[in-house]
């Protein structure tokens, strides 16, 4: 059976005037539709909030997040640059398009930059995401399916996810942060890769719980991999070409986490 995957591509678009109203939120029913294929292309910068919940519906609300508008102590310029003929209405009308194998969404309108996507927790996706706002966040909660990312955004903030994570992070961002913690690991399969994650700059910060059994396969390129974790929790088995492979209580799920230019932290979870 075909499970239902979800693109979401966000891509540059400028913003416009002062606004501190949310728009009214779009519903969208994926009741019998589990086996499409469904994109969803926001065309702005923002920050994305995807969440599940117990619900068959898929819902956005968009709302313009003051604090994060512009840099601390600068005004953004940019929006001199705004097509004043754009459409001013509030409420979010994405066009959609839909056959009998897909449906895409398409949110072209709206000066927004705080989204928030809830959707059937336990509904695998794909997600495309790139924003280059000093303050844009990506925060994936209380997720159950497969997760595929490919993610350019100064922070991405993962928790509260039980199924196989893959994501990709290769963008020119300065400063980029991934924070991935409280994992449901009783879901992890021993042997069977439960995270990939690659990005080019970013320093990943992984909490670790401290009974979980797993492989760590760690690259930190050009710089390095640090831990809190207790001596007696991890047995390298491999260190070459700056790879290290380590067991941790005995080995178990597989982890592969390489950074290119950031750092790797191995954190307790308290």
């Amino acid at each position: 059976m075909k499970s239902l995957h979800i693109i979401i591509l966000l891509v540059c678009a400028s913003f416009a005037s002062f606004s501190a109203d949310a728009a009214t939120p779009f519903r969208f029913s994926l009741k019998g539709k589990e086996q499409k294929f469904l994109t969803i292309i926001i065309l702005r910068e923002a920050s994305v909030h995807i969440k599940g919940y117990d619900a068959s519906d898929l819902l956005v609300t968009e709302a313009k997040d003051i604090s994060s508008a512009s840099m601390s102590g600068y005004k953004d310029i940019s929006t001199l640059a705004t097509d004043l003929s754009k459409p001013t209405t509030k409420d979010i009308i994405p066009q959609v398009f839909e056959n009998d194998n897909s449906i895409r969404m398409t949110f072209q309108q709206q000066d927004a930059n705080d989204i928030t996507i809830q959707l059937p927790k336990r509904t695998p996706f794909t997600l495309i995401f790139t924003s280059h706002l000093p303050q844009s966040v990506l925060s994936l909660t209380d997720l159950y399916g497969e997760l595929k990312i490919n993610a350019n955004v100064p922070s991405i903030l993962i928790s509260s996810i039980s199924g196989p994570l893959s994501l990709t992070s290769a963008g020119l961002n300065l400063k980029k942060v991934i924070s991935i913690s409280h994992i449901y690991w009783n879901k992890a399969q021993p042997a069977s890769p439960m995270f990939f994650i690659s990005s080019l700059n970013a320093d990943v910060n992984l909490y670790l719980p401290s009974g979980l059994r797993a492989t760590l396969n760690l690259k930190a390129t050009h710089n390095r991999v640090y831990s809190d974790l207790a001596e007696s929790q991890l047995k390298i088995i491999d260190l070459k070409n700056g790879n290290i492979a380590a067991d941790m209580n005995g080995g178990g799920a597989q982890i592969f986490v390489t950074t290119e230019y950031g750092n790797i932290v191995l954190l307790k979870e308290h």
